[in-house]
């Protein structure tokens, strides 16, 4: 199999120590690319320091995370700047996008949507694919999406239900979502629904590493060596065989993301 992890965090303190372990165990398994997610300004250069020490392996997605929206504007021109920047070393912007998980505060909402429009209208500018985080918030996200119709978005780890995705492959953009390791998990009935009624080549695997490890390996950190267990309760899911499961898999990484 030729994996791809479109979204993952190898940049993480949780692989300081045994980075180099971490990816030649991915390889071993057939992962060819990780694409490294940005939260924050502080994150861009160690996800880009990692893309020039293993440039056949780690690729570049920088964005600031929901969870940095009140941060003031003097940081995200920082940002944003240091993106258009380095645009020809970026292969998206992300991982961006709304979450209300934590706090309901209305004020906190609008600058959250603020800032999710804005970096959708920088991607937009800069003809590079957005990558969303959306959590508790599927509505005004999808509302968002589409006020600014952006050509090509990934739902990074999607938790919406079925009837939210059919609102996405509706809309006359590309729409992928995220597969990640809460499709191994024995209750994850909405995900699995999803997933069984979905579009395989809307589906994008990724491991969220060092987060939401697949089963049988709740509970440890996660690495992107764990993709052939999502990929094969994706294939288990769609009664189809894994190598056609796998490759159509990939194609759809490829085609994200704009790689050959």
């Amino acid at each position: 199999m030729k994996i791809i992890d479109t979204h993952t965090h190898l940049n993480a303190k949780q692989f300081q120590n045994d980075l180099d372990q971490v990816i030649n165990k991915a390889r071993q398994v057939g992962v060819i690319k990780v694409f490294n997610n940005a939260d924050s300004l502080e994150s861009f250069s160690t996800i880009m320091n990692l893309q020039n020490e293993y440039p056949d392996f780690c690729e570049t997605v920088l964005g600031i995370h929901p969870e940095f929206a009140m941060q003031n504007d003097d940081y995200f021109q920082k940002a944003f700047a240091f993106i258009e920047k380095h645009q020809d070393q970026i292969k998206a912007i992300g991982e961006i996008g709304l979450d209300y998980h934590y706090s309901k505060d209305e004020e906190l909402k609008k600058r959250q949507q603020k800032i999710f429009i804005e970096q959708i209208r920088l991607a937009k500018r800069l003809d590079l694919p957005i990558v969303i985080h959306s959590r508790d918030a599927d509505f005004d996200t999808l509302n968002i999406i589409k006020m600014e119709l952006p050509p090509i978005i990934d739902l990074h780890c999607f938790s919406g239900s079925y009837e939210i995705y059919k609102e996405y492959v509706k809309l006359p953009i590309k729409s992928y979502i995220g597969i990640g390791g809460v499709v191994t998990f024995k209750n994850a009935k909405t995900i699995k629904e999803v997933v069984e009624k979905g579009d395989i080549k809307t589906f994008l695997t990724e491991t969220d590493a060092p987060y939401l490890t697949p089963t049988p390996f709740r509970g440890q950190r996660n690495n992107p060596s764990y993709l052939p267990y999502i990929i094969k309760a994706i294939s288990e899911i769609k009664k189809l065989d894994i190598e056609e499961t796998s490759k159509i898999l990939f194609n759809n990484g490829e085609e994200f993301y704009g790689i050959d």
